[in-house]
């Protein structure tokens, strides 16, 4: 049978309907039927036409003809049956032996399933010739023990394919890439010779990790990391899609097409290992965050205003962040959290930088208790020098007031009331020195 691959994604959900299925699992009905009856049509006509040939032609032997026919009929047609099913044990046997399947799978069911098809049938009929169905949900296939599911991870359908939210199907038909079907409109079906090869979860991951990396000037830092990471952009939703997890079989196409094997660095023991998209995201950080930490000293990753590399600063993190999900949306993955939970340095270099960092505290201290104290002292000698200031101005303003040029007496009684109110002032006394206060005192006990 024919099968029309499309490179739309949008065709992908219904691009084997159940229509089609009726039609071509029907046909294996009506081939499987026919073959049988005739067989057994064929086998005791030519038996009653052999037997009947050695006697004559009278209505007695007519009469046995036709009674020695329906018994060969009903006998061939034991025959076939016996036949069908030593068959259909030996198709069993080999399909356990080929496929290992596990116990409690019957691949009986499953051979006379696929063998003699489904036709459509007018209601109520139909109600007890349908399709079978498997569920997916939570990134799994729901009970992956029954034949049904067995079938369509190794062989096929025709089957009704049920994907619940958050979780889609990558299908392939005969190793090469078929569609991915997903949650929406339209129950997709499984074709008879498509396979589930990934049933792929598009809820949030979350993978934690631990890598070394070395700074600028040769310091090895130990760092552990949590991502976050999905397939399909978060922020794309349809607007008439009651999904809460947004769904985009391209995205799952680039994704799972990332997958690899992968062997353990010692080749000689264990066996090699799938590289997932998970692990393609994590490879990212792995690549990034060393490449960042490289290009700056270790004092410029742990004190601010250092050439802006704080490695815990949110500028740092968004900047790693955002260089992560150009990369990764590259395969249809995005990280939607990064953390960096833990940083260690070995303990003799914390040490030390622990009581470098507690001198340069205490040095900043005390460059700002000196600035502290400078500043104190400029504010009082300008305190100072502005109440000089005042009494000279109100001592010139005493002058200036006095009729008289004979400035002697006016001079004495001016300057004797200027010293009264600028001494009795409590703020003139606080800014005046006290050189300055116990001369304007004794001046202030002459006048008298």
């Amino acid at each position: 049978m024919t099968f029309h691959y499309s490179d739309k994604s949008k065709e992908w959900q219904t691009l084997y309907t159940r229509d089609q299925a009726y039609r071509e699992s029907g046909t294996h009905s009506v081939h499987s039927s026919l073959l049988f009856f005739a067989g057994v049509i064929i086998a005791s006509t030519f038996l009653t036409v052999f037997v009947a040939s050695h006697f004559k032609t009278t209505v007695l032997n007519i009469i046995l003809a036709i009674a020695l026919f329906t018994a060969i009929l009903i006998t061939a047609t034991a025959a076939f049956s016996l036949a069908y099913s030593r068959a259909l044990k030996f198709g069993v046997q080999f399909v356990k032996e080929f496929y290992s399947p596990p116990e409690n799978v019957s691949i009986s069911k499953l051979i006379q399933y696929r063998l003699n098809g489904m036709p459509k049938m007018p209601p109520p009929l139909n109600l007890l010739f349908r399709f079978d169905y498997i569920l997916a949900k939570e990134g799994t296939i729901v009970k992956s023990d029954q034949w049904q599911a067995w079938s369509s991870r190794f062989l096929g359908g025709p089957l009704i394919l049920i994907v619940f939210d958050g979780c889609a199907l990558y299908l392939e038909r005969g190793n090469r890439f078929s569609r991915v079907v997903g949650p929406g409109s339209g129950s997709p079906f499984l074709e008879w010779y498509e396979r589930i090869k990934y049933v792929v979860d598009l809820r949030p991951k979350v993978k934690e990790g631990a890598i070394d990396v070395w700074t600028k000037d040769g310091i090895k830092v130990h760092f552990e990391i949590k991502i976050e990471c999905r397939i399909g952009d978060p922020k794309k939703k349809n607007p008439h899609s009651n999904l809460v997890y947004p769904y985009d079989p391209d995205d799952v196409k680039k994704a799972i097409e990332r997958h690899s094997i992968r062997w353990l660095p010692d080749r000689k023991s264990g066996e090699p290992t799938e590289f997932t998209w998970i692990d393609a995201a994590w490879g990212q950080v792995t690549g990034i965050l060393p490449n960042y930490i490289g290009a700056r000293m270790l004092d410029d990753l742990f004190i601010a205003d250092r050439h802006g590399g704080q490695i815990l600063s949110s500028e740092a993190v968004q900047d790693v962040f955002r260089q992560l999900n150009e990369n990764t949306q590259k395969f249809g993955v995005f990280v939607t959290d990064f953390q960096i939970s833990k940083i260690v340095l070995p303990l003799e270099v914390e040490t030390a930088l622990k009581e470098l960092w507690k001198a340069e505290k205490q040095s900043h201290i005390t460059i700002k208790e000196g600035e502290s104290k400078a500043l104190g002292i400029r504010e009082q000698e300008e305190a100072r020098a502005k109440a000089q200031h005042d009494l000279v101005i109100k001592i010139a303003e005493g002058f200036l007031k006095t009729k008289n040029k004979n400035y002697a007496e006016p001079l004495l009684l001016t300057f004797s009331r200027i010293l009264d109110e600028s001494l009795d002032e409590p703020l003139m006394r606080a800014y005046l020195a006290n050189e300055t206060l116990e001369t304007l005192g004794k001046i202030k006990e002459m006048l008298k």
